[in-house]
């Protein structure tokens, strides 16, 4: 088969969602099929709607045996206005024109013609699942939708949940099988009506290939510190908890607890807002607070390397890839009760699960494991088999592609 992934940003791009899709995409010539991923031009979330963000300027890649191919994003004058008026008049307006979504009409001018696939994934944002599902229905093939729903904790959802507020219902309704990251994702679309025998429970995974070279000293060294370190690597934003992380450790400095804290990866504006905002913090962490921007693929192993422990209290992440990565290096992790870290993550056994926005939760699990380099040691090794059983890329693109080739026999009476 020739099969289309769509999703809003791709390689050299290096995130959750992202790798996700270039895996899946990779692991289809290993079941003969040929891939060809149809991204975005972004590079910085902010690219989708403004001018301020970097963008890829190439239009093609290749990746191994991957086609990438992306499309640019425009910015219309008074496009917020736009937005808002499209989305009450066009199909599938209220989420396909919902903020964060961009204007990619090459993208939607390209898929108008027969590009000969033969089944498509798409990923992630309104207007990729969208396009998918128009394609998917104009050229009668399958189609698997893939959301990565981000809508908080199972019992403290997200209240703007725009994201459904259009056609998301009916395409997942309508495709061939919907991959849910976890059982509260799996409840929440069951809910919606789709068949509970058409959610695909999936999840992330990593390539333990990676971890081998992973080297502390190399990792402090490129930080310019010495440990202890707490790590946070993601895209720090408010909803990913990165005020409760600098909250927390205040509170754990004024305990006069010794560690240097890492942000590391992209600060998102809110966040840029709240670390500006607060003048005091440099004169209370001095050097140890150490904020790195991006992080490339091939940095971020010696970072997770050099960590004495991995932070992600997030109510954003709808899986949280960094949460394998840490427990392949062998590291303990806090997370919330969000997503699908109730899932993957045993509270007091692998790592520790926190209420999202709750900052002496965090600051007392924090402690704990500074306080206890035993049980920091018994907890990544307890994850790190967790992840080899279940957790690796090849275990879950698999899964995948059983569940694939299941839908496409039968829909084709195969």
């Amino acid at each position: 088969m020739k099969i289309l992934h769509l999703v809003h940003r791709s390689w050299p791009y290096h995130g959750g969602a992202e790798r996700y899709v270039l895996e899946h995409a990779l692991a289809g010539k290993r079941w003969g099929h040929e891939s060809v991923i149809a991204a975005t031009d972004a590079w910085d979330m902010s690219w989708f709607v403004s001018r301020s963000g970097k963008r890829i300027i190439r239009k093609d890649d290749m990746f191994e045996d991957v086609s990438i191919k992306r499309f640019p994003v425009v910015h219309p004058h008074f496009q917020n206005i736009i937005r808002g008026i499209l989305s009450h008049l066009r199909k599938c307006g209220p989420d396909r024109y919902y903020y964060p979504n961009p204007f990619v009409p090459a993208l939607h001018r390209w898929l108008t013609a027969d590009r000969k696939f033969d089944f498509v994934h798409a990923n992630a944002m309104p207007f990729m699942l969208y396009e998918g599902w128009r394609y998917s229905r104009r050229r009668k093939i399958g189609l698997v939708s893939v959301p990565h729903a981000n809508v908080g904790e199972k019992y403290r959802r997200v209240e703007a949940l725009h994201y459904f507020s259009g056609c998301q219902k009916d395409i997942l309704n309508n495709s061939s099988f919907v991959v849910a990251q976890s059982n509260f994702e799996k409840e929440l679309y069951t809910g919606m009506g789709v068949p509970e025998e058409r959610v695909h429970l999936s999840g992330s995974g990593i390539d333990p290939r990676e971890f081998t070279d992973g080297n502390r000293e190399r990792g402090l060294k490129r930080l310019g510190v010495t440990g202890p370190i707490i790590l946070s690597l993601t895209a720090h934003s408010l909803d990913r908890g990165t005020r409760q992380i600098v909250e927390a450790c205040r509170n754990l400095l004024k305990q006069k607890k010794n560690f240097t804290l890492v942000l590391a990866g992209p600060i998102l504006p809110d966040v840029d807002k709240y670390l500006d905002s607060e003048r005091e913090l440099s004169e209370e962490f001095g050097s140890r607070l150490v904020i790195t921007g991006y992080v490339s693929r091939e940095k971020r192993i010696d970072l997770i390397s050099a960590a004495d422990m991995v932070l992600l209290p997030s109510r954003l992440d709808c899986f949280g890839i960094v949460v394998l990565e840490a427990w392949m290096s062998g590291k303990p992790v806090t997370g919330s009760w969000s997503g699908a870290m109730p899932d993957i993550i045993d509270d007091g056994v692998n790592g520790f699960l926190v209420p999202w926005g709750d900052t002496a939760s965090l600051a007392n699990r924090i402690s704990i494991l500074l306080d206890n380099p035993d049980l920091r040691v018994k907890m990544g090794k307890i994850g790190r088999k967790n992840v080899l059983q279940r957790w690796t890329w090849d275990k879950v693109t698999d899964r995948f592609y059983r569940r694939l080739s299941q839908c496409h026999a039968k829909e084709n009476n195969i």
